[in-house]
């Protein structure tokens, strides 16, 4: 066999092994590429579609947990509300990164003075409902005299509430119905006042509490906090609803994650303000519907 014999020869070899192996394997190649391409496309959907389905569910059961007049059946058996009167003021980042860090939804009773003043306002606003807490109306000024004293002094107490509701709207959208009056419905709402007829009238829903820790006071410290928690809560025979209205002090940042794990313990769930629940304790509640 001569040097053109031999090329010819070899030309032919390798298109022989081109047509017989070579193109045989790109083909096989090819649909173990498309059978793995469906079936990841199929999982992703699968998956995708369960995510989706979860998601449903979830919601459907948070709707759910708020209907009509009261609770239903979806609702843990102990749920506890925290609430943190006379805010923003300086701790009340802290108070958000500790909440953040538990994993505990809140309400946050706000002053519109002091929302005026504090240059922060409407960030922690905004970070209060990203996070998933509820901005309710604590009055513009906190003056016992102008809320409570006096001829006209309920209609004051609503325009001061839907004024605060107002500055709220208008700095991040958030329409807020939920009030706590200041001292405390017990101490402004007397029978004669038509105070609660005026803020039913208004469409504002006021709540009390029933656990009082008494972290305003000047000699409150993270321990005393703590046991008057406990202690009001055994006193109360752990019921099925707990409102604590705390303050944003020093003393209760520093009683916080053991007010939230001692709850825990207990069985309590933390939640936070959806419109149209209703408070069902009545220790210190006044009913408006």
């Amino acid at each position: 066999m001569n040097e053109i014999q031999r090329a010819k020869y070899e030309v032919w070899m390798w298109r022989r092994i081109f047509k017989r192996v070579v193109i045989p394997l790109v083909v096989f190649l090819l649909i173990v590429a498309s059978i793995s391409f469906i079936y990841a496309l199929r999982t992703h959907r699968i998956i995708h579609g369960n995510m989706v389905e979860s998601k449903l569910v979830k919601n459907s059961l948070v709707e759910n947990e708020i209907e009509g007049d009261g609770v239903t059946d979806s609702l843990p058996e102990r749920v506890v509300f925290l609430t943190f009167d006379d805010g923003p003021s300086w701790n009340t980042t802290r108070i958000l990164d500790l909440l953040y860090t538990e994993d505990v939804p809140s309400i946050f009773f706000l002053i519109g003075d002091h929302i005026i003043n504090h240059p922060e306002s409407e960030a922690l606003m905004e970070r209060m409902l990203a996070e998933g807490h509820y901005i309710g109306l604590h009055s513009m000024t906190h003056e016992f005299d102008t809320l409570y004293e006096g001829e006209g002094a309920s209609d004051r107490f609503v325009a001061e509430m839907l004024q605060l509701q107002n500055i709220i709207y208008e700095s991040v959208g958030h329409y807020s119905d939920l009030c706590r009056a200041p001292f405390g419905m017990m101490t402004g709402f007397r029978p004669d006042s038509g105070h609660a007829e005026a803020t039913r009238e208004a469409g504002i829903n006021c709540i009390d509490w029933n656990v009082d820790p008494k972290d305003w006071r000047s000699s409150a410290s993270a321990q005393l906090v703590l046991e008057y928690v406990i202690k009001q809560v055994e006193m109360l025979d752990s019921p099925s609803e707990l409102v604590i209205v705390l303050h944003e002090q020093e003393a209760t940042i520093e009683a916080l994650p053991s007010i939230i794990s001692f709850l825990r313990e207990q069985g309590y769930v933390f939640k936070t303000y959806q419109p149209g629940y209703e408070f069902v304790y009545t220790r210190y509640s006044y009913r408006l519907h």
